[in-house]
């Protein structure tokens, strides 16, 4: 039985003129997309550093709240660090919360939540927080980042407080403080 060859020389000059027509051909240009998050092309967001000072007291049940000033993007990502001490260099020692602490009287933790126009840095244990140390409660100091979507890299471990501030390219001295007591 002879088999029939379907590419023919007229064949292939036939796919290659239609395959020609169709790549020729437009079609309506589309809507406009909606502008970029800040409204701005070609424009980054940069991420957002300050650190806040404040006192845990019975009568804020225990908790810090601020505002961070401008609205967050639903995409974007806050991290909240405490400052824990220096090392034998005299480095700061930024540890990422929640933090738990192992407490004479029991377990206790730095927490936080977050909206977008602000948050709040709040103590949680199994034990009454009144009979927590004053190093433990006052002049507390934190530092909240604020990491666009654009920049989160989900590899990067977050717990580096140094190697998120060096991707945010922020500076220490740029760091503002805000007081909340």
């Amino acid at each position: 039985m002879k088999k029939a060859n379907l590419m023919t020389p007229s064949r292939i000059t036939l796919l290659f003129i239609s395959a020609l027509l169709f790549w020729r051909c437009e079609g309506p240009i589309g809507p406009q997309g909606p502008p970029g998050a800040d409204g701005l092309d070609g424009v980054n967001i940069v991420g957002e550093v300050f650190e806040i000072v404040g006192d845990f007291i019975p009568g804020s049940d225990f908790r810090l709240r601020g505002e961070y000033g401008f609205d967050l993007l639903e995409s974007d990502k806050v991290l909240i660090y405490r400052l824990d001490g220096t090392d034998q260099e005299g480095t700061d020692i930024w540890r990422l919360i929640p933090q738990v602490v192992f407490h004479e009287e029991g377990i206790f933790t730095y927490d936080y939540d977050f909206t977008y126009f602000d948050y709040t840095i709040f103590l949680n244990g199994d034990f009454d927080l009144n009979n927590l140390e004053p190093a433990l409660t006052d002049d507390q100091i934190f530092r909240v980042l604020i990491i666009p979507a654009d920049r989160i890299d989900l590899r990067m471990d977050f717990s580096d407080h140094q190697g998120v501030l060096e991707m945010l390219e922020i500076d220490e001295e740029d760091i503002k403080r805000i007081s909340l007591n």
